[in-house]
């Protein structure tokens, strides 16, 4: 007889994405030993066509006698998209609660936890609001909605509902928790519990020190989206263009899908050509192998409300690698967890002097031969996947009883 609780995971981002792999189903895969999972994922049209894709990720989602139950995105129109997808979340959500005798739903950001919470009205099923990010703030500071308009005051009325009625409240980050319990004074701070973005420390156990940075052949550099709304890409240029003045002969490299010429463009305004910069793209299994030259990432992130909900994935990648960080304050717990451990460097803002000083602090920093491992200590203590597992572990055990 299978003893095991059941959970329903609904995921608005699909499996067949490297974020759903990396923090979906990295820590489902761990906690099916005590768990039976069925997931409700959307999956991007242009990932499910990829049948060879499909047939791999079924056949490792069943090695983990995890039941997939892929749903297709829908895009646009945006309004009409979301609500559609929604409706399916919702007959999907109290379908398989009902059919499976459901014991815990677990709600991957805003919209599946609407779902969820109009379910539980019906089956009574406790449900996890694991948050994300703070998604009303971002819409407005994506230009996608104005903070007068009716979507955005109905959205943040859900977002208290949604707080109110679940079970656990899971945040990236512990900046966001004072934030929201000012918003909404009933919540309490008991109810909330901190995950960051964590990643599979097992994809990066390389041993080795970049010796690189002993030899003065400094690499700077970054990866991930660079053009959009939350990257502050000229701030990037600047610092690489002031890099000269404070290393010997810097090389500069961005790991990324992103339109090339938009990058170049940023750059070429500052005196660069489009030869002086590496760009491209990494395949998830070569992130280490592209990654491990730097000397030091950059990671500049808008600031804002809407981001102190945020923690960013390639944080924990660099710093598994042992690549120090270079930031700015502002985002989620980015910039305390460097000063706290002592793995990088923040600016304060975007102008020259700050990002002078922030690169002459960086050259001495670099010349700490520890400097590396304790990269990797802070990787291993705040952003293993397995710790993080064994996080939503205790929050299942607390909520099922």
């Amino acid at each position: 007889m299978n003893s095991k609780k059941r959970v329903l995971y609904l995921s608005y981002t699909g499996l067949l994405e490297p974020l759903g792999r990396s923090q979906v189903l990295a820590y489902l895969s761990r906690l099916s030993d005590a768990y039976q999972f069925t997931v409700v994922s959307f999956e991007k049209k242009s990932d499910f066509t990829n049948t060879a894709e499909v047939k791999k990720l079924r056949k490792e989602c069943e090695s983990f006698n995890i039941d997939w139950q892929p749903k297709i995105y829908h895009k646009t129109p945006r309004l009409l998209a979301t609500l559609w997808d929604m409706f399916i979340l919702f007959f999907s959500c109290f379908n398989i609660t009902r059919k499976k005798n459901i014991e815990l739903v677990h709600c991957r950001s805003y919209i599946p936890a609407i779902a969820a919470w109009l379910v539980g009205k019906l089956t009574k099923v406790p449900f996890i609001f694991d948050m994300r990010a703070l998604w009303p703030e971002e819409m407005v500071d994506a230009g996608r909605l104005k903070r007068s308009s009716l979507i955005f005051k109905f959205l943040n009325y859900l977002e208290g509902k949604l707080l109110k009625h679940c079970s656990a409240i899971v945040s990236l980050t512990e900046a966001a928790i004072p934030y929201l319990i000012k918003k909404y004074p009933d919540i309490a701070r008991e109810k909330f519990n901190v995950i960051p973005t964590c990643v599979d420390l097992s994809r990066f156990n390389s041993t080795e020190k970049n010796h690189l940075i002993h030899k003065g052949n400094f690499i700077i550099g970054t990866m991930g989206t660079v053009v959009s709304g939350w990257y502050y890409l000229d701030w990037l240029a600047n610092t690489c263009k002031l890099s000269k003045t404070i290393f010997t002969d810097p090389s500069f490299k961005i790991i990324t899908k992103d339109n090339q010429a938009v990058i170049n463009s940023q750059f070429n305004a500052l005196g660069f050509s489009d030869s002086n910069v590496e760009i491209f793209p990494s395949a998830p299994q070569d992130i280490q192998k592209n990654i491990q030259t730097l000397s030091f990432a950059i990671l500049y992130f808008t600031a804002g409300i809407s981001k102190i909900g945020s923690a960013p994935t390639r944080m924990a990648e660099f710093l598994a690698c042992g690549i120090p960080i270079l930031g700015n304050r502002g985002v989620g717990d980015m910039a305390d967890i460097i000063e706290e451990y002592n793995i990088g460097i923040v600016i304060e803002n975007g102008k020259d002097a700050s990002i002078i000083k922030g690169l002459e602090k960086m050259k001495l920093l670099l010349q700490d031969e520890q400097l590396s491992e304790r990269c990797k200590h802070a990787a291993l203590s705040l952003f293993s996947a397995d710790k993080g597992a064994d996080n939503y572990r205790l929050i299942y055990n607390r909520v099922i009883c």
